[in-house]
């Protein structure tokens, strides 16, 4: 476990505090850089004719790949020091299971059914697991900046949420709940086990790299994948796997390294008022007055539950 645990000192990256609350909110902002294209990008590929396992393929190939000199440097056989039983954890809890539920339930349910559900339950879940299980201390302006996110975010879905889906509409909530009930495992163990970003993120990485080639194989068959236009693939590849798989993933690990599960699990919860902003140039979709009003309130209630508002009065 030498090298892999990851100490509350703080340190300097070309200057920068690595270790204090900017730092921290930089890398959430990547994280819903990084999400948010992909969640735009998937839509686009799915219309375009991919599949979603296509996407997911991608994504795991790309990251896959990125992170495998990597994982040789640090440690192919101890799986970067954080061992076998950990590093199957950890692909079990953010690997490909978890980005099939994620983007398999959209062919049961609506998008905003997704967009609901998910950034809110994983908010949810992470900090009632953070507050019993790490112990970490809510603050008064924690809970009510995360009430504010969780209503921001009905209100940015609320029309996909009242709209329905037809009869197999459960089967995709119950699939968007699974989704966030893996992931906000997966967030909590980065902190219990105070991993380090780049080792936890390779080595998740790459085991499901190793998982996903079979699977596609299995399942899609490599025909059906050479059957598609290269074009889509490569940027699908590069949004999925480089912008969120890569900077995306790693940003969110160093934010809950630096602030804590309960408050870096804020930013996913941005990701659909992110998502609506980058779906006007992508899809030409433009929002509606409720969703402008509900990205003002989670915005809002993002910079209320880290404390940016206190600091200023402070100031």
């Amino acid at each position: 476990m030498t090298g892999v645990l990851q100490g509350e000192r703080k340190s300097t990256w070309l200057g920068i505090d690595t270790g204090g609350a900017a730092w921290g909110f930089a890398c959430g902002c990547m994280l819903i850089v990084g999400a948010s294209g992909s969640f735009a990008m998937a839509r686009a590929g799915i219309v375009a004719g991919l599949d979603p396992i296509d996407i997911i393929f991608m994504r795991f190939v790309v990251a896959g790949l990125f992170f495998l000199p990597v994982l040789l440097r640090l440690g192919l056989w101890s799986l970067a020091g954080i061992g076998w039983r950990r590093g199957l954890v950890l692909l079990v809890t953010g690997g490909p299971l978890f980005s099939g539920l994620q983007t398999g339930g959209y062919s049961f349910a609506p998008l905003a059914h997704g967009g609901v559900m998910g950034p809110a339950a994983v908010t949810l879940l992470s900090t009632l697991i953070a507050a019993t299980v790490l112990r970490e201390r809510l603050s008064r302006a924690h809970v009510v900046g995360g009430g504010m996110v969780v209503g921001g975010i009905v209100l940015i879905s609320w029309h996909g949420l009242v709209a329905g889906g037809g009869s197999l509409t459960w089967v995709g909530d119950a699939m968007f709940l699974a989704s966030s009930a893996l992931w906000a495992v997966f967030t909590v163990l980065l902190r219990y086990w105070r991993l380090d970003a780049v080792r936890a993120v390779a080595v998740t990485s790459v085991l499901s790299l190793v998982a996903m080639v079979p699977g596609y194989a299995a399942t899609a068959g490599f025909g059906h994948l050479l059957a598609q236009l290269a074009g889509p693939l490569l940027v699908q590849g590069l949004v999925q796997g480089g912008l969120q798989g890569v900077l995306g993933i790693l940003g969110y690990s160093q934010a809950i390294r630096v602030l804590g599960v309960s408050k870096a699990v804020l930013f996913p919860a941005v990701v659909p008022a992110m998502s609506i902003l980058v779906g006007i140039p992508v899809a030409g979709e433009w929002p509606t007055l409720v969703q402008v009003a509900g990205m003002a309130v989670v915005t809002a209630g993002l910079l209320t539950a880290i404390g940016a508002f206190r600091r200023r009065a402070v100031a």
